[in-house]
């Protein structure tokens, strides 16, 4: 019992901390109206302050154009080392605020002020690789995107599917998608099939139950072998005009099926 109350608490403690006011003004941030810091400069660079700017640490932001990740390199004006952090949300509108956030999520800053032990810490210690990881992330989304580019597939408005993966010249056709239900909020659930009209895999928009599958299952795609894919629902084809052939939901529902190696036509007698 002491150990949940404990956890409890702590919960409600993060929660309490997210939940604070923060105000930006003249340069001076206060949390609730408390005045605990500064922040100086203008983007990309910036320095944080402590009240009696006896302490101060630089904040250089970063932004990766290709993807819009950003991230933030902190410096030491003790030590002249770096290391990185990344935001807990981010407003382009507010990045001084965004900055803030970022802190208080790192706990670099509270009530209480700037936690330079904490933060001198951080910067001198071990490596967090928060910018290999985006940029690690981005070469990864523009190898799967020249990928999915060379699989060619398209989708007819009778849901057959057609992909350059096979090797019939005469025959591009390697299964359907069907449009199962729907609302007024746009499709609901897909279902892919190979040429043998064998259920390869099921798409979910909302948070649904999959029968054999004890999780429920959110803008996900699960395969016949119970993998789960997240794919998020494109709206922009749910329209009075609607077309299955320009639907961006359908099409990256296969393109995700293909890159993952399932290749539709026949597969489902190989299982």
């Amino acid at each position: 019992m002491k150990k949940i109350i404990c956890t409890v608490t702590a919960a409600l403690l993060t929660v309490c901390a997210f939940a604070q006011e923060i105000k930006i003004k003249n340069d001076e941030v206060k949390l609730d109206d408390k005045a605990v810091a500064y922040i100086e400069g203008k983007k990309p660079n910036l320095q944080i302050l402590s009240l009696d700017k006896q302490y101060s640490v630089s904040a250089e932001l970063k932004f990766l154009e290709s993807t819009g990740k950003r991230w933030m390199i902190l410096k030491s004006a003790k030590t002249g080392k770096t290391n990185e952090v990344d935001y807990k949300k981010f407003n382009p509108l507010n990045q001084q605020k965004s900055v803030i956030e970022a802190f208080i999520d790192k706990g670099f800053v509270s009530a209480d002020g700037l936690n330079t032990e904490a933060i001198e810490n951080f910067i001198n210690g071990e490596s967090s690789g928060v910018g290999n990881k985006i940029k690690d992330e981005a070469n990864a989304a523009n190898g799967k995107q020249k990928r999915i580019e060379g699989y060619q597939v398209t989708i007819d408005d009778a849901g057959v599917i057609y992909s350059a993966i096979t090797k019939d010249p005469n025959n591009k056709k390697i299964g359907n998608i069907k449009i199962v239900s729907t609302t007024a909020l746009g499709v609901q659930k897909y279902e892919v099939y190979d040429l043998d009209q064998n259920l390869i895999a099921t798409w979910y928009n909302m948070s649904s139950k999959h029968p054999g599958y004890d999780k429920f299952l959110y803008e996900e795609l699960i395969t016949f072998d119970n993998k789960v894919f997240k794919i998020k629902y494109e709206s922009s084809g749910a329209n009075i005009q609607y077309r299955l052939s320009a639907d961006k939901t359908a099409l990256n529902i296969v393109n995700e099926l293909i890159d993952n190696k399932y290749v539709l036509q026949h597969q489902g007698t190989a299982r």
